[in-house]
């Protein structure tokens, strides 16, 4: 007896552009930055996947006295040790999602880029608290309504 897998026949292609956007996503998710704020390019490295990184970061924020209370959050560490951990990210979860297995993994770090703004947990919600109040004084208004 065999099973489905034995008898079906052809193949899966992934376009190249699909594991470059990919990949370009995980990158801004691990520099935290915009994925506009990201390119990359491909190309194989002896088998697994090379890849070829432009980050635009954004600038570093001003010290003041928040940057003196507590362990420094990712954005505080230096540049470099940002890239460091970036890359180990972009490398176990870029074989996950594409699951090619990646190589070499050049970062080249620019200026330009904006930082993703990250809504608080507490106002987001109140956001949804809001929109639930609306919701149900619209459904007042409309039962009111002859």
């Amino acid at each position: 007896m065999t099973t489905q897998a034995h008898t079906r026949r052809g193949h899966t292609r992934i376009e190249q552009a699909a594991l470059r956007h990919a990949l370009e996503a995980v990158a801004a998710g691990a520099f935290r930055v915009r994925p506009e704020d990201v390119s990359a390019t491909l190309q194989d490295d002896a088998g697994k996947l090379g890849v070829d990184l432009l980050v635009r970061l954004p600038p570093p924020p001003l010290p003041g006295p928040s940057a003196l209370q507590g362990p420094p959050e990712q954005g505080q560490l230096p540049v470099l040790e940002r890239a460091s951990i970036a890359r180990l990210r972009i490398s176990s979860l870029g074989q996950q999602i594409t699951g090619l297995q990646c190589g070499r993994i050049n970062i080249r770090l620019g200026a330009g880029g904006r930082a993703v703004r990250e809504d608080r947990v507490d106002q987001r919600v109140d956001q949804a608290d809001r929109s639930d109040r609306s919701d149900r004084s619209d459904r007042r208004l409309d039962r009111r309504k002859p």
